[in-house]
């Protein structure tokens, strides 16, 4: 699932592959107690006290390294479709990838989500061979364990309701039917509550309606993932309403005039500009603003051999951008977040169209 840049996971940095950081959460390590707690001990009845938690360890090592495969997968096909992966991140509720998918489409979206299920599918079909042609018992068990465990990762990610992978395909392909992307992650996030609705009668009531309860482990599992289900879907529910609302933003109504002056001009050619300067490099990019107090300090007896360069305040980066057709919107505000600037440059073509000020969105967007 993608998320922004500034969202800094919490835990150990394994390694970084390929400039990717990869995380453990903390969060993880209260996941690994649990599996060690709960199959330690009928390991141990079966193969002795040190094999046998030795397999709950390994159990929950494999586990790890599942989640793993599952999100580098992920990742190897983000960035085989142009988008920057952030960072690679395993926790108590499995893992996600964080990347920018700004730029992507609702096929490419599908192809990213469907990639990590089917990397466990493939991962469980190997451990179960190895399983079926191990001749010691240790062996199978592991394998047959490691086997189960990416068979269910595979299936339960695959349920169509977002936070999940599953999810993620039913937008793309809403998205790819409607041609709205916030309307999909709607009805995604709609089944995502659906699906929780479903799995909790399934696991709870029917066994309440039938006359047995459930034991207490698996209610509090229930709940446990029903409630991060739950808080996914409903993210994504007010993330389509939020892209909504951004995508009835009219650009054209935000933007202010801009006059762009080429940083290697003279100081007294800013006099001619009939709208805010915006100086830009040889090539047309905008670089920065002027700075009223640097150039009140120009003599003005220099002001005909001093560069615009000399007080031209530099744009953080990603300040500038450049607005794709049907696009607009969401670009702007992307440009927004990113740089963290109150005034963003607008281009079109390569060429200055305008700048737009945050304060003069956020109120466009606050009347939508």
């Amino acid at each position: 699932m993608a998320q922004t840049p500034e969202q800094t996971p919490r835990g150990i940095r394994l390694a970084t592959i390929g400039s990717v950081p990869v995380y453990l959460g903390w969060s993880w390590l209260l996941l690994g107690v649990v599996i060690v707690v709960l199959i330690g001990p009928g390991t141990a009845a079966r193969f002795g006290t040190v094999t046998g938690y030795g397999i709950a360890a390994a159990y929950a090592v494999a586990l790890l390294l599942s989640v793993l495969a599952h999100e580098a997968a992920h990742a190897v096909v983000a960035r085989a479709f142009g988008h920057r992966v952030h960072r690679v991140v395993a926790d108590l509720w499995g893992g996600h990838t964080a990347f920018d998918a700004t730029h992507g489409t609702a096929w490419t979206a599908a192809a990213i989500a469907v990639v990590g299920p089917l990397t466990n599918a493939v991962i469980a079909l190997l451990a179960f061979g190895g399983a079926v042609a191990s001749g010691s018992a240790v062996l199978v068990t592991l394998l047959s364990g490691v086997a189960f465990v990416n068979g269910a990762l595979a299936a339960f990610n695959l349920l169509p309701g977002l936070p999940l992978d599953g999810g993620q395909v039913v937008e793309s392909l809403v998205w790819a039917v409607t041609g709205d992307q916030s309307r999909a992650r709607i009805i995604a996030g709609w089944a995502g509550r659906v699906l929780v609705v479903l799995l909790v009668v399934a696991i709870i009531g029917l066994p309440l309606l039938n006359g047995s309860s459930p034991q207490l482990t698996t209610t509090l599992w229930t709940a446990l993932i029903g409630a991060f289900l739950w808080s996914g879907a409903s993210a994504a529910i007010s993330q389509g309403r939020a892209m909504g609302t951004i995508k009835g933003l009219d650009v054209a109504a935000v933007l202010e005039p801009a006059a762009a002056i080429a940083d290697d001009r003279p100081l007294s050619e800013l006099t001619s500009l009939r709208a805010l300067p915006v100086v830009v490099d040889a090539t047309g990019r905008p670089i920065g603003l002027i700075d009223h107090d640097a150039l009140r300090s120009v003599p003005a007896e220099a002001v005909d051999r001093t560069p615009v360069s000399a007080v031209t305040t530099p744009g953080p980066t990603g300040w500038s951008t450049e607005l794709r057709p049907g696009h607009e919107a969401m670009d702007l505000v992307v440009a927004f977040q990113e740089s963290r600037s109150n005034i963003v440059a607008v281009t079109e073509g390569g060429a200055l169209r305008g700048v737009a000020r945050a304060q003069r969105v956020n109120a466009a967007l606050a009347r939508n």
